[in-house]
């Protein structure tokens, strides 16, 4: 086992600073911050007990069933600066869970640690500047990011930076670019050996405003994979795309990107339709929702393959009840083909389902319960599972 510090010191990938769990929003290549309001320094202190199995259709040494109760605890803070020329925000999230009946081939505890931080800067009528940085060091795949595998491998870090710069040329007409470099890397070998990657994307946008609210984009992208132990699935692709960007109100707005990909590596040269799109909705501080898509080539799992399609959606709502009460749910889907290699082309469905209840006993102390499933279906057998994670927990804010 191993802690790749030299990836942690090679920034990687970009998101909203506001939110950890918006890593699948990225793909729509909005890098603007949650930069709403101001919100002061806020700490929180998290405590939560669960239960948590998975269950493999067909165990093997190296994917074996687990049934534990667990336990674990968190500090996180959030501060906001919406100043009108500089404004950024970060959020920090540190914490461990412990499983009581262990987890085979790893250790009984896991840690998680994740920053976000995002700046923009304006430095002049026409010209701005901002960067968007994410980092995090866990144990639960991501299937709306896609960076990760879906299976439970152990501890990975994972991250991005974005910097990008705009320029308005004119009152309708401005330009985009922007350099994102992201990454991940697993603490176990085996994993490691197959999966730890740097991914280097330089993209150049041309929009132009229709109106105040519509406008419509071109945009050119040119990525590089370069695994850490792998030459055979180094790959690049070549984006070419157009879109609109769509604000309905100001708190309902919509992003869409659409186009193809050419993607060539040491055993695919091939091109396909590429797509991402988002929406956003806010009421009023009461009701919130995030929708995603995105559809393409995919870095993750490749295995013995010759490459992997992808594609990957997901929606989040957050409702507030009452001023005490409020529930929240997500859920994830993804859809894959992976294809050439030695074996037979396989096709796999991943569903992530999610759902939270909340309540507020004190205006600084809150308990919530929450329920989360997870199914895998592959036409390799061996990678099939289903998984059920419930667990309860009290939040101090101050």
């Amino acid at each position: 086992m191993r802690l790749p510090t030299s990836l942690f010191c090679a920034v990687v990938f970009g998101t909203s600073a506001l939110s950890a769990f918006s890593q699948g929003l990225t793909a729509v290549r909005d890098f603007s911050g949650d930069f709403g309001e101001d919100q002061p320094l806020t700490w929180s202190l998290t405590t939560r007990g669960g239960y948590d199995s998975l269950s493999y259709s067909v165990p093997s040494p190296l994917l074996q069933d687990f049934e534990s109760y667990y336990i674990q605890g968190g500090v996180g803070a959030t501060y906001t600066d919406a100043d009108q020329t500089t404004p950024w925000s970060i959020d920090l999230d540190l914490g461990s869970i412990h499983y009581l009946d262990g987890i085979p081939r790893y250790d009984d505890t896991f840690y998680n640690a994740r920053i976000a931080f995002s700046i923009a800067h304006q430095i002049s009528q026409r010209l701005k500047i901002s960067n968007n940085f994410y980092l995090s060091y866990e144990a639960e795949p991501n299937v709306a990011t896609g960076a990760s595998t879906t299976l439970y491998n152990g501890q990975y870090l994972y991250g991005f930076n974005n910097f990008n710069v705009s320029y308005a040329w004119s009152q309708r007409f401005s330009t985009t670019t922007s350099l994102t470099v992201d990454g991940i890397s697993y603490e176990d070998d085996v994993v490691g050996s197959l999966e730890d990657r740097l991914s280097y994307l330089i993209a150049q946008q041309f929009s132009y405003a229709l109106t105040k609210r519509t406008s419509l984009t071109a945009e050119y992208r040119y990525r590089i994979t370069d695994y850490r132990d792998r030459d055979d699935v180094d790959a690049t692709s070549h984006f070419v795309l157009a879109g609109v960007d769509q604000a309905w109100s100001e708190r309902f707005t919509g992003s869409f990107r659409a186009g193809a990909e050419f993607f060539k590596s040491d055993r695919s040269n091939s091109a396909a339709p590429y797509a991402e799109m988002a929406l956003s909705y806010l009421v009023a501080r009461k009701t919130s929702a995030r929708w995603f898509g995105s559809v393409g080539y995919d870095a993750a799992e490749l295995g013995g393959f010759d490459n992997r399609y992808a594609l990957r959606t997901g929606i989040n709502v957050n409702h507030q009840i009452s001023k005490r009460v409020g529930i929240n749910a997500g859920t994830s889907y993804a859809y894959s083909t992976f294809d050439g290699g030695l074996g037979a082309d396989v096709e796999e469905h991943t569903l992530l389902l999610s759902t939270g209840l909340s309540y507020q006993v004190l205006e600084n102390l809150s308990l919530d319960a929450r329920y989360s499933y997870s199914v895998l279906q592959s036409g390799d057998a061996l990678r099939e599972f289903n998984r059920h994670n419930v667990s309860v927990g009290v939040t101090a804010s101050f």
